[in-house]
């Protein structure tokens, strides 16, 4: 018996110790679980004119309308100039601020990029767009574009005087765009060969909605659009976009991958599991539809206040997971978390749905079945590892223990890195 215990004794040192280089070497790499940054976003929304040809309203952000071909310059040489653009160093590193003369003076031009960086398709064959009118607009300065109406509302204002400078990244151009589509025509495909290059990420994010037949569609599409996307009328295909997008949410997300990881390891049957997932999806999903309709709280301190409640979300679900306590209490406990938890994420959603009309309901439901999807098929797969290690008891605790801490040791890395962005965002910026 003392062998035993010695034995389980020693494996558990080996599992925590091994836990805590997982923290040295990972945590560094994912201190930033829900990052603050401008990030590349395509808007499009389709409608018909009164002349029957198909309008498209894009809403483009600068670096990934004039990034292509443009690539870091050497520690000290010129930074390549980009369309609308001004290169500068800065600190050693460069940057491409908004041309805001050239931008104001030729709108239109910034428009012809937009045109010529897109290729709609009717069956393979290209269709030839007629650029109506574009527009950009400063941070600060954006004005809605949630409708057809708003869209070219958009196109015909001018850019501020009062603003001379500003960072590339911070900038939206809005162009309208006519194409004469075969008779008959309603299904077609939309590709580009805008990149940002070295301006901003390579990250982007596109939405597309077809609002044609009265009841929008929705599309939500990650990456540059090197292959053409699909786009036809049909609320399923539009949800099913959505579907994937919330399961990608969850895969891509190391928050919620450990705080589902404690979750799954803190219950004894699989009932108890579907019911604490199927909680904390609740929660999440009414945050979403909070943020999808712009009724987030306001403070400067609210956002990183989130950030930092969900890594402590994973050292409560820790904590619960290795003391073996909760029942059926818990099931609220991860409701409340999944508020926490799409509090995070509609941060980010809120301005990249933010043109999908008035109907944004199929979008939302499908992003939520993702979440629950993913989740329930994640935690099914761990679930039945960790029952398979029952037949070797004292490995299955040892490794239940290591994981579970580890995903603590990260969390609290996160929590303690994320504390003090709450305190400036709080006190003005002050210590």
């Amino acid at each position: 018996m003392v062998a035993e215990g010695s034995g389980a004794l020693s494996l558990r040192r080996f599992c925590l110790l091994a836990a805590v280089w997982l923290v040295a070497l990972c945590a560094p790499l994912l201190a930033a679980a829900h990052p603050y940054m401008a990030r590349n976003v395509r808007v499009v929304l389709f409608s018909t004119l009164p002349d029957g040809r198909l309008v498209a309203h894009y809403r483009i952000t600068l670096p990934l309308l004039a990034g292509r071909g443009i690539a870091n310059p050497a520690p000290g040489g010129a930074v390549e100039p980009a369309p609308f653009t001004i290169g500068r160093w800065e600190s050693h590193v460069p940057f491409w601020d908004a041309d805001t003369a050239k931008l104001a003076a030729d709108p239109l031009g910034a428009g012809r990029l937009v045109l010529d960086g897109h290729t709609l398709a009717v069956d393979g064959v290209a269709v030839a767009g007629t650029l109506l009118a574009a527009a950009a607009h400063p941070k600060g300065h954006v004005p809605p574009f949630e409708t057809p109406a708003q869209a070219s509302a958009a196109t015909a204002m001018a850019w501020p005087a009062e603003v001379t400078e500003i960072d590339s990244g911070y900038v939206l151009v809005d162009a309208a765009i006519a194409y004469t589509l075969p008779a008959g025509a309603r299904r077609f495909t939309l590709a580009s060969t805008l990149a940002p290059g070295a301006l901003g990420e390579r990250t982007t994010t596109n939405v597309f909605a077809d609002l044609r037949s009265g009841a929008p569609v929705y599309y939500r599409v990650s990456g540059l659009l090197e292959t053409p996307v699909v786009v036809a009328p049909g609320w399923l295909e539009g949800m099913r976009s959505f579907v994937s997008a919330g399961a990608a949410h969850i895969l891509g997300g190391p928050d919620h991958l450990l705080f589902l990881l404690c979750l799954v390891l803190g219950v004894s049957s699989l009932g108890a599991l579907a019911w604490r997932i199927t909680g904390f999806t609740a929660g999440h999903a009414i945050t979403l539809a909070v943020g999808f309709y712009g009724l987030l709280p306001q403070p400067a301190w609210f956002a990183p206040a989130i950030d930092a409640a969900i890594a402590a979300s994973i050292v409560i679900a820790g904590a619960v997971a290795l003391l073996g306590r909760g029942g059926q209490g818990l099931v609220a406990v991860t409701l409340l978390i999944g508020l926490i938890h799409g509090f995070g994420f509609s941060f980010a959603l809120r301005d990249m749905l933010s043109a999908d009309g008035p109907n944004v309901l199929p979008g939302l439901a499908g992003f939520n079945i993702g979440v629950e999807l993913a989740q329930l098929l994640l935690g099914l797969a761990v679930f039945g590892l960790f029952r398979l290690l029952r037949r070797w008891r004292t490995a299955e605790r040892g490794t239940r223990v290591a994981a579970v801490s580890a995903a603590m040791a990260v969390a609290v890395v996160w929590l303690f890195a994320r504390m003090p962005a709450v305190w400036l965002a709080a006190t003005g910026g002050t210590f």
